[in-house]
């Protein structure tokens, strides 16, 4: 084990351009089966010892006499397994790292890889390309797409914050609780104790058993502070109350046998209540439940979406209520992209329908190319649907500046607008914007 522990730290500490193909090299030259255990135990996710902190001494006290790799997959065995590290299994951890007869950064590499803590600068990922085959799971979140076009084939829209911080998932499993980002690297525990403890509280009072998820956004004032904060623990170098004022900010709740599944069986409307009913027990200021609503008309969307933009938001994302979760970039969940602007011919009017009725419902507008053909409903003041509809034949043919998310298409290559939103009727300007670029 000892010839396997010093090809990790050479793996480490290597740097600058290429340094990745070399991490990858020094790993799959050297492959045994001593390194395959190592790795697993280090960066599979799904396996826990349940070691945070073990007190690694410069001067060893004295030497073991058996064999140091036999002791350590027995030991780890049996931490797996266990439901906490009792005093025991600690005090053999102790003594596997700080008795061994390895040199002192050799010892500090066992300890990272005992208490989860190695970061070595390769992922699960290249990992299991180097060795062509997967080693380490490689589980993912449920992420968004941006294809807005997805949402008119829903029964209803969810609206939801989309935050500008790091997403991390935090899991509870009885006393056990991990903190992992996107890209599943583990932050320990105590940088982020505060939200922690407080997410493990919530848990013991739902009275939720099994093994369970939190999914959301670590947010601060200042969103490279954020970034910054989690390298920095990541790297295991910040003080200890680095986390002590970030929020959480919660959207999900799942099993987590789903992410080693890679899909749910809860709809997101139940896991919505369930977590809804959790947060009734948050006495924690560090916790926050992310806003979430059903959107009855597109019209909605967009004042929602004004809402988070003009207090310093991201944006919006948009949820299927029927969704389960699944751990890939789904099209259940839609993130609303910047506003952009157009300007567009009038080419006719449609009459309003429900409070609309006896007025007209927007106007039917296209691009210069005439390759965008797009339904303007929204953006009108009760006064400009007055007066339009006093006469909307004389609009026919003016241009009309519209705000939109995004250019989108059918099967059949109709062209339109997502979300387009009447800004105002122009009189400065007699002809259309020619988009036919953004449709390629």
């Amino acid at each position: 084990m000892e010839a396997e522990l010093k090809l990790l730290l050479e793996v480490e500490l290597a740097t600058g351009n290429g340094s990745q193909k070399t991490k990858q090299d020094l790993i799959s030259n050297n492959y045994t089966q001593v390194m395959d255990y190592l790795l697993k135990i280090a960066l599979n996710p799904f396996l826990t010892t349940k070691l945070s902190h073990i007190e690694l001494l410069q001067d060893q006290p004295y030497l073991i006499s058996y064999d140091p790799y036999e002791k350590f997959v027995d030991l780890t065995q049996r931490l797996l397994s266990s439901p906490a590290a009792n005093n025991k299994l600690r005090e053999e951890a102790f003594e596997l790292i700080n008795c061994t007869p390895y040199d002192l950064e050799t010892r500090k590499m066992l300890l990272k890889v005992i208490t989860k803590s190695l970061n070595i600068g390769i992922g699960a990922k290249l990992i299991n390309k180097a060795l062509k085959k997967e080693v380490i799971p490689d589980p993912s979140l449920m992420l968004a797409q941006d294809d807005e076009s997805e949402i008119n084939k829903w029964p209803k829209i969810i609206c939801e914050e989309k935050y500008d911080g790091v997403r991390i998932i935090i899991v509870i499993d009885g006393e056990d609780v991990k903190i992992f980002t996107r890209k599943f690297n583990e932050i320990p525990r105590h940088y982020l104790s505060v939200i922690s403890d407080a997410c493990l509280e919530l848990i013991k009072k739902s009275g939720l058993k099994g093994s369970w998820f939190f999914d959301g956004e670590l947010t601060d004032t200042n969103r490279k502070s954020v970034s910054g904060k989690v390298t920095k623990m990541l790297k295991g170098s910040p003080v200890d109350q680095i986390g002590d004022d970030l929020l959480f900010n919660i959207f999900d709740l799942e099993d987590t046998s789903v992410l080693q599944d890679g899909k749910g069986l809860i709809p997101f409307e139940i896991r919505r209540s369930t977590l809804e009913g959790v947060f009734e027990e948050n006495t924690s200021t560090s916790l926050v439940l992310a806003e979430s609503f059903l959107a009855n008309e597109k019209e909605d969307i967009y004042t929602y979406y004004k809402s988070i933009i003009a207090k310093g938001g991201e944006g919006v994302i948009l949820k299927n209520p029927d969704h389960v979760y699944e751990c890939k970039r789904s099209k259940n969940w839609i993130k609303l992209k910047e506003v952009s602007d157009c300007d567009l011919v009038i080419t006719g009017w449609y009459p309003g329908e429900g409070k609309r009725e006896g007025l007209i419902g927007g106007f039917i507008c296209e691009d210069l190319s005439g390759k965008i053909k797009v339904k303007v409903g929204s953006g009108f003041s009760d006064d400009d649907l007055k007066e339009i509809s006093k006469d909307p034949d004389s609009y026919i043919n003016r241009i009309c500046a519209v705000q939109y998310n995004v250019v989108i298409s059918d099967k059949n290559d109709n062209w339109s607008l997502f979300l387009p939103r009447l800004v105002e009727v122009r009189s400065d300007k007699d002809y259309a914007d020619d988009m036919q670029s953004l449709c390629k």
